[in-house]
């Protein structure tokens, strides 16, 4: 193949360029070079610096002649001075097989690789599952517009993971006091009674409360190479124990009221408890303890009790000393607390609440709430000691309450509309309730490995000695029971350093989870602690998330 360029020709042969450049006076430089080349089709190939190097002396050497007149013009020189390579092609599948990568070294006016090119190297690869037909597309496509020489790399097939069966569901069929609690009323006139969330929740003997779905078969997955990886089936999970239902006689997952109550919503169950209906709660009822659920129409005076096995609804005020509930708590009106004696960190508190499930009110104020699940407050928390699950002051759909003062000790977080006071007073928000069992595991653990390295060292040294004395038979079977014995205890130091590793790494991701989402406005004197890290806001905000970064508690607008 030969290509006429003004002066000069081109040819090719087993993918090298060859110039013949006669020489005349007009001067060869390495840009002129390059531009006959860019003429001549070639200018993508890979120039063999070395061998123009020496043409463009020769070239200059002669040229001296021609001018001396020791040479005429028109010898002819014959170089090569480029290659023409073709794209390269390279497979790499994962260790564990669930992904494979090409990589495209882009070709010096060679030819490209076509996607046809790529599957079949990723076939004779071992791959044989999971092509990923687009992203090769792209990757051939953007590597033959590259620049000669670069690579190119992109994932080009993707094995399918094996997905778990998902166990039993519990589907509740009847409404529990957490959820009508979000339904007031509505009156004539589009008006809303915020006190007044209707009847009582309440089933009859044999009525429907829970359905058990059935679990489902786990989807088998393959890696890139067609190996199969087998998944889990979902597990049939037992009805959980809960006085008040049964199940079904004519239908194994279906769990049935046996007898008339108030429903309360359990793990993979529903109890349903007796109630106990009064108007009030005051020094002429007396405190009221009773095994089931509760309802209050009224309002409960200063210093009365109410402690019940399932929830407790009260329609009014509370100002009592105290609500013990198995279940949830939900108040209609608000809880009004007193502080008792000086302010300080253990600042004791008028009125307690203390819950299994979630608690529920309008408003509380100088009150010690604590409950298993999440507290929710429609309007306003004031200097309140709360531990919980979670906050939201507001609703789901619009966290827009108010929380000012007190102290929150929480697992998952806190939501709320405004967070502090402009008075810049205390706020303490503890995110530690999920890390704190951690922690404690952990000390455990390092209490059990310390000892265990104490007894690994006294080994130690009771080798040692061994070592320095005669070599009989007896001392050779002592120092064998002693190297067992200190391999044993190696190897449960490696399981509680794995199991410590590994509770930090847990702790670490929900520190990172957690979070305070603050919807208006964020106010001076609001203190957040995860774990060990600690922010106290100097200044005010606008909408803002507390949360842990790697850098440390930063706030940050939402």
């Amino acid at each position: 193949m030969t290509v006429n360029v003004l002066a000069c020709q081109f040819s090719l042969q087993d993918d090298l360029v060859f110039i013949h450049m006669p020489v005349t006076q007009t001067n060869l430089t390495i840009d002129v070079l390059k531009e006959q080349l860019q003429q001549a089709g070639y200018g993508r190939c890979l120039l063999l610096q070395d061998q123009i190097k020496n043409l463009l002396l020769e070239y200059q050497q002669i040229q001296q002649k021609i001018k001396q007149q020791l040479q005429a013009e028109g010898y002819v020189l014959k170089y090569k001075v480029a290659q023409r390579v073709h794209a390269q092609l390279k497979i790499e599948i994962s260790s564990d097989a669930m992904h494979a990568t090409a990589e495209i070294t882009a070709a010096y006016g060679g030819n490209p690789v076509s996607a046809n090119d790529a599957v079949k190297a990723g076939q004779e690869a071992g791959i044989v599952f999971g092509f990923q037909k687009e992203q090769i597309l792209q990757l051939v496509a953007q590597a033959s517009r590259a620049e000669p020489g670069s690579k190119i790399k992109a994932e080009i097939a993707v094995g399918r993971l094996p997905v778990p069966g998902r166990d039993s569901v519990f589907e509740l069929l009847i409404r529990d006091m957490s959820n009508r609690n979000k339904q007031p009323v509505a009156r004539s006139e589009g008006k809303v009674d915020l006190r007044d969330f209707g009847a009582i929740a309440s089933v009859k003997t044999g009525e429907a409360l829970m359905r058990r779905l059935p679990p489902t078969k786990g989807k088998e997955g393959m890696t890139v190479t067609g190996t199969r990886l087998s998944a889990l089936d979902g597990q049939q999970l037992p009805w959980g124990a809960a006085e008040g239902s049964e199940i079904s006689p004519a239908n194994p997952d279906l769990l049935i009221a046996s007898k008339d109550g108030m429903p309360r919503l359990m793990d993979a169950s529903v109890a349903v408890d007796e109630v106990f209906v009064i108007n009030k709660v005051d020094a002429g009822s007396g405190h009221i303890i009773f095994k089931g659920a509760v309802v209050i129409n009224g309002d409960v005076a200063a210093a009365m009790k109410v402690i019940a096995g399932g929830n407790v609804f009260v329609k009014g005020l509370f100002e009592g000393d105290l609500i013990e509930s198995g279940g949830d708590i939900t108040i209609g009106g608000a809880i009004i607390g007193h502080q008792i004696g000086e302010v300080s960190e253990h600042t004791e508190l008028s009125t307690q609440l203390r819950a299994k499930g979630h608690i529920h009110c309008t408003l509380a104020q100088y009150a010690a709430l604590k409950c298993e699940g999440r507290l929710t407050v429609s309007k306003q928390l004031l200097h309140c000691q709360v531990e919980a699950d979670s906050v939201l002051a507001g609703t789901e759909e619009k966290a827009n309450g108010k929380i000012v003062g007190g102290r929150y000790y929480l697992g998952n977080g806190l939501r709320c509309g405004n967070l502090g006071a402009p008075s810049g007073s205390l706020l303490q928000i503890i995110l530690n309730k999920q890390m704190d069992p951690l922690i404690e595991k952990q000390t455990v653990l390092r209490a059990s490995l310390a000892s265990l390295k104490a007894e690994m060292e006294l080994v130690k040294q009771h080798v040692e000695q061994l070592k320095q004395m005669e070599k009989s038979a007896a001392v050779q079977e002592q120092m064998a029971a002693m190297v067992e014995e200190f391999e044993e205890h190696r190897s449960i130091a490696a399981a509680f350093i794995a199991d410590i590793k590994q509770l930090e790494e847990q702790r670490r991701q929900l520190l990172l989870s957690v979070c305070v989402e603050v919807t208006q406005q964020l106010f001076a004197g609001v203190e957040s602690s995860f774990g060990n890290e600690v922010l106290r806001t100097k200044k005010e905000y606008g909408p803002s998330r507390i949360r842990l970064s790697e850098q440390g508690v930063v706030v940050e607008a939402l």
